[in-house]
């Protein structure tokens, strides 16, 4: 039988996603205490957030965009849990309305090669994360203010968003996920140290890249936890 952790899909950290208020210390201390394997850290990549990052040029920004994934890592690996890359990138329609989407399997270099993400439109961001194997789902589809994006432009859906502070509409979310044939995914959206991690994927233990992770989403629709339950 196969082992699985428990890993997060949807987390942020204070510097790297201007909303968050907890760093990446007390991030990986309540997913341990909560008994989390892994966690992929989803740092927003928008125009809001890297206006306010040190350095001039874009690249100087992304610097220190992977600067806070780094301390990300050491400390998660201090509380033995798996660290992942990954990143929750804002797009904007003609008309002015956002989507933001959860990219998995990402690489510093998929991030260095091309113009910034947030730039692109939802067509377009899908074009290269098919081009570069990398896993798109929508986070938070119905959530008050947030649009819908296409779903032949996605692999994926946020199934349950476990923000507490937003009205996610989870149910309609899952719909959306289901009746177009979208891979399901869970995430708590950490923020803050007054949220208890509640989302989430089992995901084999025998994960341990980025690319891997990719690849199983790619391959499985992953059990879900909402709610702090797995679902069968």
């Amino acid at each position: 039988m196969t082992d699985f952790i428990k890993l997060e899909m949807h987390a942020h950290t204070k510097g790297g996603s201007s909303c968050a208020q907890a760093d990446e210390n007390a991030l990986a201390r309540i997913y341990a205490e909560a008994g989390y394997g892994g966690v992929v850290l989803t740092n927003h990549c928008c125009e809001a957030s890297f206006s306010l990052y040190p350095g001039n040029s874009y690249c100087e920004k992304l610097d220190f965009y992977f600067s806070l994934y780094q301390k990300f890592c050491a400390a998660l690996r201090e509380k033995g849990l798996k660290p992942f890359l990954g990143s929750e990138v804002r797009a904007y329609d003609a008309e002015g309305y956002f989507s933001e989407y959860l990219l998995y399997g990402v690489s510093e270099g998929f991030f260095y090669d091309h113009q910034p993400l947030y730039t692109l439109t939802q067509k377009e961001l899908f074009a290269l994360c098919e081009k570069n194997g990398v896993f798109m789902a929508q986070s938070h589809p119905f959530r008050t203010g947030v649009k819908a994006g296409y779903y032949g432009y996605l692999h994926g859906a946020e199934a349950y968003n476990g923000h507490i502070h937003h009205e996610n509409r989870n149910a309609a979310a899952r719909a959306f996920a289901k009746g177009f044939s979208l891979k399901m995914i869970s995430g708590t959206d950490f923020h803050a140290e007054d949220q208890s991690p509640d989302g989430g994927i089992l995901l084999p233990a025998g994960v341990e890249t980025d690319g891997e992770l990719a690849a199983f989403l790619f391959e499985n629709q992953p059990r879900l936890i909402e709610d702090g339950r797995v679902l069968p």
